[in-house]
Order: structure tokens, then sequence, then C-alpha cells
């Protein structure tokens, strides 16, 4: 059964949870496109990341900038604030129309604005095919009359003239046609009263440009991942089963989560050969021990006192050679219990209130035992992994001897550095 909105409206948030707290400013810039009778009709969203009004793209690369673009307006902006319910132009490189980071997006409220950068491989217009199935409008940009070959020009709706790379006369030769073939024009980069004026004649339905307005900053504080979506995910983690349709609804019903996932999803593991339909098919095809570890790595990144990624990793690194222990000393029933208590064990590390400090989340009660001390099997499990990353060879053997000697003392080496290999994998897919 999935939860309804009121099933965590009466919980207290303990203190020291993590909060809606700003963590950093985010930028964004928006140049408002008009009609003949200039009233704005969208806006096309610009990637910027400092308080000047430049575009420095070039120096992260087009991917990298559409990515940036699309998160910051679905994550700290929230679209009404930026486009006051009209459309907004969004650029798309080639990997971003691939890697189908558009369905984050809702084709009554984006337009997907194809760069002039972009190669028309097969794949690339399989991709444009699924976005018009799909109810997106799409723009070509940079338009300098170049021809358009037909099976791409029926996938298009807006041509963007561009008008400073073009001549007065290369405009009026190229444009009836694209008339005729039932495509609006817009005019960009339009500087003049004269090139209004050309604009119109020419029967450019869309005008953008610096004689109207240049593009506008937008600067917002960004936010982690909201109080109420962390105790929801937290009650799911210690849960002995993972419910799908729970977690889905968790991740719906926060936009940061939704970008996180599709992010993680971003892999070719992942995406060769399935089409990621909605939340739920994302975490069908992640499996129910990925889910939990990538879970996990959200809520560590959000309640530890650092987001330092060397912590994150000395913690990934834990988890593994937790897991990798227990089963190599023959308990694989709780595996998982193990990789938890790895994963988490840093919230630990020079604690002076350890059940303090573990009240402030969910978590199996095994888990929590080995967490507060108990002399369990999962603390000796920590207990070994912990002393082979720190070099206490002593402590090491005698724990190897007499608290879980099934466990043989020359495997630790290949165990520790496969689960360093591990550790690098799932960081790497963070970032990906």
């Amino acid at each position: 059964m999935e939860p309804t909105k009121n099933d965590y409206q009466d919980r207290i948030l303990p203190d020291g949870m993590p909060s809606d707290n700003v963590s950093s400013a985010v930028y964004i810039a928006r140049q408002p496109i008009f009609n003949a009778a200039g009233l704005v009709q969208a806006y096309e969203l610009l990637y910027r990341n400092t308080e000047q009004n430049i575009s420095n793209a070039s120096s992260i690369g087009d991917e990298e900038a559409t990515g940036t673009v699309i998160s910051e307006s679905i994550l700290n902006f929230g679209m009404y604030e930026l486009t006051n319910g009209k459309k907004a132009f969004v650029n798309f490189a080639d990997g971003y129309l691939l890697n189908k980071a558009a369905y984050l997006l809702d084709p009554e409220q984006f337009v997907i604005e194809i760069l002039e950068t972009v190669v028309f491989t097969i794949e690339v217009i399989d991709a444009l095919y699924t976005l018009k199935a799909a109810g997106f409008d799409i723009a070509l940009d940079d338009y300098i009359g170049t021809p358009i070959p037909p099976e791409i020009l029926s996938l298009i709706d807006i041509v963007k003239i561009d008008f400073k790379d073009t001549t007065k006369e290369q405009r009026a030769a190229f444009s009836p046609a694209l008339i005729e073939a039932g495509k609006t024009l817009l005019a960009e980069k339009v500087e003049t009263k004269e090139d209004v004026q050309e604009a119109l004649s020419l029967g450019c339905q869309l005008l953008q440009g610096y004689y109207f307005s240049k593009p506008i900053m937008m600067k917002k504080s960004s936010m982690d991942i909201s109080s109420v979506s962390y105790m929801k995910l937290s009650k799911e983690l210690s849960a002995p089963e993972i419910n799908l349709d729970n977690i889905a609804w968790v991740i719906n019903s926060d936009a940061h989560l939704t970008y996180k996932l599709l992010r993680r999803m971003n892999t070719l593991q992942y995406y060769r050969g399935n089409n990621i339909t909605s939340i739920k098919r994302a975490l069908v095809l992640m499996g129910n021990e990925e889910i939990r570890r990538w879970i996990m790595l959200i809520l560590l990144r959000d309640i530890s006192n650092t987001k330092s990624d060397e912590v994150i990793r000395t913690a990934l690194i834990r988890a593994f050679m937790c897991e990798k222990l227990a089963r190599e000393s023959g308990r694989h029933d709780c595996a998982s219990e193990a990789y938890s208590t790895g994963m988490l064990s840093i919230l630990t590390d020079g604690s002076q209130n350890v059940e303090e400090t573990l009240g402030h989340i969910q978590l199996l009660p095994a888990v929590r035992d080995a967490l507060s001390g108990k002399d369990t099997l999962l603390k000796r499990l920590l207990d070994i992994a912990v002393c082979y990353e720190t070099g206490n060879w002593n402590k090491l053997e005698y724990l190897m001897e007499y608290s879980v000697p099934e466990l043989n003392l020359k495997l630790l080496p290949g165990l520790y550095m496969m689960s360093v290999s591990a550790a690098d994998e799932m960081l790497s897919k963070e970032y990906s």
C-alpha cells in the first residue's frame, strides 16, 4: 500500500536531523521570447555558474551545461518561478538527447532546443522521434540556412534563425521554404528595430534578442534533500523488505531525489535496451540490493558532518569489506546487514554519544546493536575491517583467531582490494 501525505506529517524531527538549510548559491539566466505583439511567450534558460551574466558553458562542455540547467530548474528554482507558467526552451546536446534526461521534464513546460553541434545519427533521430511521441516541441537552434534532411525537418516544430551569423539575403532565401513546411520561425539575436521589422516581414512569429531583453540573471540558494524525504527514506531503509511502491512515492514527491535517481540510472548497464518510463521502472531495473545501497549513500551524505568524498569512500570500502567478510565466513544471510554496518560506521567514529547519534536514523536492530558496540557478529566483522584499514595488526590477529575463526587472514588483502575497487566504481556512478 502506498503511503499518503499524512503518514509522516505528525512526526517530530529530533535535533540534529538534516534540515532544509541552504548549502550554496546556484545561478541560471533566462531570456524572454516575444510574439509579434511584443508579449512574452516563453523563456530560454541559459547556463550560468557565477553572478556574472556570462555563459561559461564552453569551459565545462555542452553536456554538463545542459544537465546543470535541467537540475537547477527543477531542483532549486521551480518552473513557475522561472517562467511564470510559460514554456521554457532548454539547449540539448547529443548526450542528453540519448540518455533520456528529457523525461525528467514536463512536455507542457519545456521545449527541447537542439544545439547546432548535434550530429544527427540514427540514435539521435530515434531519440527525437521518441520525444515527439511524448509530446515535446522541438526547436532547432542557431539556424544559418544549412539544408535540413526531410526526416529531420519533419521532427522540428520551431526553427531559430540566427540573425547575427546570416545575411538579409540568406534569410530571405531560406525562410519561405520553412514556412511552407509548416515550421514556426523564431528570429534570435535580434538587436535593432530593423531586425524586428525584417523578422516580421519574413513571417517570424517569435522574436528573441538584445533589442527586447538581455538574459536576466537569477540566483537562488541550493537546498539539500528535504528533511521530510529523509525521514521517509530512512523508514524504508529500516524495513526488512524493500517496498518499491513506497520508495517510488517518496522519490516522486521530491524533485531532488528524482534527479539523483535519473543521474544514477545514466549508465550503460541500466539504459542499454531499457526505456526508463517511470520512477518505479528505474527502481525495478536497479534491483533491491542496489536500491538499498543507493539510499544509504544519499542518507549518509546528508547526515554525516562532512561532505568529503574521501570520508564517503572510506564508508563504502568498509561496507563492501564487511559484506565480503560475512560471505567469506559463511554468513550469507547477514551480508546486507554487514554492508549497512560498515557503511554507517563512520557516523559513530569518534562519537562521544553513539546512542544520540544513532537516534537520528532508523536502523535494523542488528545494525543498531553492532554500531552501539554490542558484541555481535556484525560488530566483529566491522572491527576486522577497521583494523585492516588502520593497520592495527595485533588486534587484527586476535580477532581473526578468536572472534571469527572461519576467516583466513591471508584472504584479507584480496578482499580489501576488491572492496576498494567496488567503492570507486560506485562513486563513479554517483557522478556519471
